[in-house]
């Protein structure tokens, strides 16, 4: 049943329309790479002139407008989710393509009414994005069927990741050949055409239709309480905001630490993200049939522990370090790898046991919310420490922000871990369990 509407979506009709779900992935992926997802948007704010203080607090917008959920998500049921999905995630995109007037702006204007104009454009993107997200969630939850969230998970991972190689190919030739803000602008600008055409690819998608108002209205804030009491929920939220922190402080100002310290050029960073890209396709297959076989709690486990290595890379790795590209490469390699275990299982885990599906409105309205406060945090965060010690020093100790900020990555991501560990399994496998079946059946054999 597609919930409170009272249709029917069968199984093989929602099997059918994942490649539709697909594709309009593979081409948000694109879009979100060139405009706002990703290095370049991070390089672009970069070469705008901006201190890292204040590209800290543009990239925490995007997370911050994910607390409109909380009272969103039953104007979004009332209203049909697929449909607000649609409309909000379409009109984005030629919100992002007023970016194409900023010289225009800075010429006639100046620099400060364009730095205005930017802040103006990308408060209204991460408006509509949360909206649009706030709808999304719930409507995968009904239009992916539970026994085959994994594998879908992982194709629709590998499909974007392979497109996101591509994507960020043409990134790197593009801004290799091109000086000042004019590729980053021809990136932003088809990127938006891309995006737009895979929003269109959602309308085969069965589900989110509208839900009548019904008492669910007036009882929003109270399920919301009452999801909040629920220890498994709250354990799986901590262990959401350990990671995340973690995870987004790393790659927040990564491109920008590469140039600064590696003095590896726009191009060449750009190019690194390939490398995730493919680190993340070759391991998400293998990570969603083991997430389908075993659980989510085997996958997302080593997954967030492999997620540790790459700021302990980044502390060890020297300037100076011969074949340093390589040992960049194999960095970025193992993030990607780390990563894409952590959505696969954890994104799982979320589905098919931390959120019971009659209650899926109160569930994700938090969910996505503190998904948005977490990531928030994570830039400003880090901007913050880079900002306190741009000088190398705070009151006579020699502390280096951007060590400061790998280590401070490390004890989130740790503390994630350690919280995650508490949330219930969602098969009878947990990590242990999982290792010692497969260490018998290699014994054995």
């Amino acid at each position: 049943m597609s919930e409170h509407d009272g249709t029917t979506i069968s199984e093989r009709q929602k099997i059918r329309a994942l490649p539709w779900a697909l594709g309009g992935g593979v081409l948000n992926s694109i879009f979100a790479l060139w405009t706002f997802g990703g290095s370049v948007f991070v390089l672009f704010l970069n070469e705008l002139g901006l201190p890292k203080g204040r590209i800290g607090v543009i990239l925490s917008l995007f997370p911050f407008c994910g607390l409109l959920a909380l009272g969103f998500a039953p104007v979004a049921a009332r209203l049909g989710r697929k449909r607000v999905f649609l409309v909000c995630y379409g009109a984005r995109k030629p919100v992002m393509a007023l970016l194409l007037a900023l010289p225009w702006v800075t010429t006639r204007f100046g620099q400060e009414t364009a730095l205005g104009f930017l802040g103006c454009v990308i408060v209204a993107f991460a408006v509509l994005r949360a909206l649009a997200e706030t709808a999304v969630y719930p409507w995968m939850q009904e239009f992916i069927p539970n026994r085959m969230r994994g594998r879908f998970a992982a194709w629709s991972a590998v499909s974007g990741l392979i497109t996101s190689g591509v994507a960020l190919g043409i990134a790197g030739q593009v801004l290799g050949k091109t000086a000042g803000l004019s590729g980053y602008l021809w990136l932003i600008g088809t990127g938006a055409a891309l995006g737009f055409v895979g929003v269109l690819l959602n309308v085969k998608v069965p589900g989110g239709a509208p839900i009548p108002q019904s008492r669910e209205d007036g009882r929003h804030w109270r399920n919301m309480v009452k999801a909040l009491r629920d220890r498994n929920l709250t354990a799986y939220l901590g262990g959401m905001a350990g990671l995340t922190i973690g995870s987004t402080m790393l790659m927040a100002f990564l491109p920008i630490y590469l140039r600064e310290r590696f003095g590896l050029e726009a191009a060449a960073v750009v190019r690194l993200d390939i490398v995730a890209a493919a680190g993340g396709a070759l391991a998400s297959l293998g990570w969603g049939w083991l997430a389908d076989r075993v659980g989510s709690r085997p996958v997302l486990m080593p997954a967030a522990t492999i997620m540790l290595a790459p700021p302990l890379a980044w502390l060890w790795l020297s300037p100076s370090a011969p074949h340093l590209m390589l040992w960049c490469a194999v960095i970025y390699l193992a993030s990607g790898v780390a990563v894409n275990g952590v959505a696969i299982g954890a994104g799982r885990l979320l589905y098919n046991s931390v959120t019971p599906s009659e209650k899926n409105t109160a569930y994700m309205s938090i969910y996505y919310a503190w998904m948005g406060v977490t990531g928030g945090v994570a830039p400003l965060l880090a901007g913050g420490l880079l900002t306190v010690f741009r000088d190398g020093a705070l009151r006579g100790l020699a502390v280096d922000g951007y060590r400061a900020m790998f280590v401070m990555a490390i004890v989130f991501l740790i503390a994630g871990a350690l919280l995650y560990k508490r949330v219930r399994p969602d098969d009878r496998h947990t990590t242990r369990t999982a290792v010692r079946s497969f260490l018998n059946r290699i014994a054995q054999r």
